[in-house]
């Protein structure tokens, strides 16, 4: 028992002394004895074997011997983090861990890190121009010896026993990595108190108490086996956003991640209000870009659906929800145990930048309607419910909790989901689109000369066996050669490839291959406008305008009803040109793939581009059941 206390880094046990008197149902209960000591108050064995551990003046009990301690290393990225380096470093060499090393990746920095890191002779440096964080933690898993790649932040502080805890944890089941807790120190002054207190903070996700979902990157460790079949890091995440990118993509592997709550580091929460603003915007913007390539964790709005829960300080549930105790069935369950009510969506969703802009917009439509003018005040008085929640929830060190401190964490809780949300908003916005000059390009066949178009249906012949997996490849990579934004099937959509385009429009790829024996196949590929949310919301609103208008005004509003019709024909003329380029680039991939186009139906024979087999009449109709709709 003290063992497992201790392999599990509990800060104690209990032991209970000796068997008092009990009774149950006015009866004496004489047949169940436990502790240390007999009902007579004299010693047990167990009390001799643990005289001997705890009879020492050092009450603390050693760490059991770990099964193995596979060299590990300890890289630290940094990037201009001289204001706590020293404090880092100076931690990373007092781990109690036999088999470690440390490398310290310097991401270009401008300040005197490396002067701090020539104080530090036993710990690599190693300096790389700024690529952003991703690169810097391939960077340092490159030039790393360890089985164990572990990672932590200059602004963190590691626990003595941070690697043993991981370690330990890692070793004890079939895990490919393992993260802990991150724990802000006490705090310089008051405002990075209030930070510390703040919402917004990196945390873990948990699925069970020993299995994670997402584990922060400036407490997690892996195998070098598992950083490899991974792919590393991806260096699209320059600020933030790789650790949640990787833990998706090692668990779409099929492994797991565990968690040890013990292996503690101390994490410095940021020392200025414009510092912690600025890491919430890039926090939004790397929600954006995982979003483009894990579509499936993320709602309608762009926030990230987990799976686990997350720990962090609670918003609002206090107000509309309370702890459940498990008492068992007819009350009659052991332990019965207080348990944390589940975070609230209520309070997500009236704090979100989706609700302000609602309220914005009924604060407009209020002009022209009196009846809707009190319904914005009341949104607006939900958002600050939730920030005066948080502002009274809050554990803010005692030194700093003073009347202006609980002000600006309700400012902070105010403010940071719209800083957030709006950089999030911004940022897919920006990337969604696929730049103008890639757009108005044209396709070239090398025999051909511009591409004979079919738009929204194409159908390919092959004779070799070459399906739609090798059709789906060199769109892949035509795609990234031009620099075209696009999202894959995360495998619950019904599309294989949604291409974004313009502002207004995205094409919606889908490809199904049919087999007629030997290597004859098939492939139908169909093409479908999807129109952008931007679209949908600004002809909402037009039409809204148009209603009101018909409403309101004597007459016909003639030139509102051309300026739209106008806008209309754009939209089309835009979605047509988009999808005539997304065809003629699917007619180049399917070249490259030595796909055959087939031109058009024919009873006798297709007519075929040069290369291109002799396909069955009967099977050249673009119309196909096995493409719906």
């Amino acid at each position: 028992h003290i063992d497992t206390v201790a392999k599990c880094g509990l800060a104690g046990t209990v032991l209970f002394t000796w068997t008092d008197e009990w009774f149950t149902g006015g009866q004496e209960i004489t047949d169940w004895a436990f502790g240390i000591v007999t009902r007579e108050r004299k010693p047990k064995k167990a009390f001799y074997m643990l005289e001997k551990k705890f009879g020492g003046s050092d009450s603390a009990v050693p760490h059991p011997p770990l099964p193995r301690t596979p060299f590990v290393s300890v890289i630290v990225c940094s990037y201009n983090g001289g204001q706590t380096l020293a404090a880092c470093l100076e931690s990373l060499g007092k781990l109690n861990y036999p088999a470690y090393e440390v490398i310290l990746v310097d991401d270009g920095s401008t300040d005197d890190t490396a002067y701090i890191a020539a104080q530090f002779p036993w710990a690599r440096y190693v300096y790389q121009t700024n690529q952003g964080l991703s690169v810097a933690r391939n960077t340092g898993a490159a030039a790393a010896k360890g089985e164990v790649l572990a990672y932590t932040d200059s602004d963190c502080m590691a626990d003595v026993d941070w690697l043993y805890y991981l370690i330990g944890t890692l070793l004890s089941g079939d895990y490919a990595g393992v993260g802990g807790p991150n724990v802000p120190p006490p705090a310089q002054n008051w405002i990075q108190a209030c930070v510390a207190a703040a919402p917004g903070g990196p945390s873990h996700v948990l699925l069970t108490d020993t299995v994670a979902e997402h584990i922060p990157g400036c407490n997690m460790a892996f195998y070098r086996w598992a950083f490899e079949a991974a792919g590393g890091f991806d260096p699209e995440y320059r600020k933030a956003g790789d650790d949640v990118d990787f833990c998706w993509r090692i668990q779409q592997a099929g492994w797991v991640i565990a968690f040890s709550p013990a292996a503690i580091v101390w994490h410095y929460r940021r020392f200025t209000l414009r510092a912690f603003l600025k890491q919430q915007d890039g926090y939004g913007e790397a929600e954006s870009l995982l979003r483009f390539k894990h579509l499936i964790f993320f709602g309608p709005t762009g926030t990230a659906k987990w799976r686990g829960q997350i720990y962090g300080a609670p918003r609002f549930t206090w107000f509309i929800t309370r702890p459940v105790i498990y008492h068992g069935i007819f009350g009659e369950g052991f332990f019965q145990s207080i348990y944390p009510a589940p975070q609230s969506d209520v309070a997500a969703y009236l704090s979100s930048i989706e609700w302000f802009a609602l309220t914005l917009f009924l604060f407009g439509l209020g002009i022209f309607l009196p009846a809707l003018r009190i319904v914005p005040y009341l949104m607006l008085g939900g958002t600050f419910c939730v920030a005066l929640s948080y502002m009274v929830r809050a554990s803010i060190e005692p030194k700093f909790d003073t009347a202006r401190a609980r002000l600006l964490v309700m400012f902070l809780a105010f403010v940071q989901p719209l800083v957030r949300g709006f950089s999030r908003y911004f940022t897919w916005l920006r990337f969604k689109r696929t730049p103008a000059s890639v757009i108005r390009r044209h396709e070239y066949l090398p025999e051909r000369g511009r591409v004979s178009l079919s738009l929204s249906r194409k159908v390919f012949w092959s004779e070799e066996g070459r399906d739609r997996h090798y059709l789906l490849g060199a769109i892949f990579q035509l795609l990234d050669e031009e620099g075209w934004r696009y999202s894959t099937d995360s495998g619950w959509n019904e599309w294989d490839i949604q291409i974004y385009g313009n502002f207004w429009w995205s094409i919606a790829l889908q490809t199904v291959t049919e087999y007629h024996g030997g290597a004859k196949c098939l492939t139908r590929v169909r093409l479908r406008d999807r129109l952008v949310t931007t679209t949908v919301i600004i002809n909402l609103i037009a039409l809204s305008v148009l209603v009101y208008r018909q409403l309101n005004v004597a007459h016909f509003d003639f030139w509102f009803v051309l300026a739209y019709s106008l806008f209309l024909i754009f939209l089309g003329t835009r979605a047509r040109a988009l999808k005539r380029r997304v065809a003629e680039l699917v007619d180049l991939a399917a070249h490259r793939a030595g796909l055959h186009l087939v031109l058009q139906k024919q009873k006798s024979a297709p007519v075929k581009a040069p290369m291109e087999a002799a396909v069955p009449p009967d099977l050249i109709d673009p119309a196909s059941p096995d493409l719906p709709g």
